[in-house]
């Protein structure tokens, strides 16, 4: 639904530009956001007293103003932003270990073979134990040889399934442990002159939400579901700039 902007004489019907400024000089910026919600609370207390149906006084409590984003876009950005951290990049592991689980069916020999080779000493198969060294494969056992695993002619086995890990190069970026960040957070939305159909109609003017200090205070996180483009949320909240004008957070517009 397009809200009206007076100012501007036109319609907020789209999702903002997104810049995240942390304390630190790091700066991330998103534009493919598919949603975005800005919302504020103000907590108050009821002061009552004698047979007063109504209060005496509402005196303001903590206020929050929160905004939640939810992106389209998997960036890298999304999770060093959010962290007290460096900037992080992928880096290569050449030996990072994969979890995998295969359903292989023994052959004639009461073997199969493992689509990659086996950290030693990972593999799980279910009711059964691995013979170590050169140990005989007796009932509920199996032995092990590069990618081959064998088992015994006197178990039964229709199908098994394997579970083991592997290494594989990939580029990782590690996400570390430490608090999350704090800066300054900058929202653009787009003015349209129209509030029927944004697809033909000019922008006229952009509206500005700015929160001079913010915490993240919801880490990236993922929302998938089956054969569904997969979405990424993550949500800050104002905190106190402790300016001398007391402003918490701002809003400006400005024709195009």
């Amino acid at each position: 639904m397009a809200t009206y902007n007076e100012q501007l004489k036109g319609y907020v019907a789209d999702v903002p530009k997104v810049i995240f400024r942390r304390c630190d000089g790091h700066a991330y910026s998103f534009d493919e956001l598919s949603s975005a919600t800005v919302s504020a609370d103000i907590q108050t207390t009821d002061i009552t007293g004698g047979w007063s149906l109504f209060p005496l006084a509402v005196l303001p409590g903590a206020s929050t103003f929160t905004m939640s984003f939810t992106s389209a876009q998997f960036d890298t950005d999304l999770f060093s932003m959010a962290n007290k951290t460096e900037a992080g990049q992928y880096q290569i592991n050449s030996n990072y270990q994969m979890d995998t689980k295969e359903r292989h069916e023994p052959d004639e020999n009461h073997q199969i073979e493992l689509l990659q080779t086996p950290i030693a000493g990972t593999i799980f198969i279910a009711g059964l134990e691995e013979v170590t060294g050169s140990g005989t494969i007796t009932a509920g056992k199996y032995l092990v040889n590069g990618k081959k695993i064998t088992f015994s002619a006197d178990d039964d086995i229709d199908f098994v399934d394997v579970i083991y890990k592997y290494t594989k190069e990939v580029k990782e970026l590690i996400v570390t442990n430490k608090e999350s960040a704090i800066g300054e957070a900058s929202c653009v939305w787009p003015v349209y002159g129209s509030g029927d159909d944004c697809s033909q109609s000019d922008i006229i003017g952009y509206y500005i939400v700015r929160v001079f200090r913010a915490r993240i205070t919801q880490i990236p996180g993922m929302d998938t579901s089956y054969k569904s483009a997969a979405t990424f949320t993550f949500e800050l909240q104002a905190l106190d700039a402790k300016r001398n004008d007391e402003g918490c957070y701002s809003t400006a517009y400005y024709k195009k």
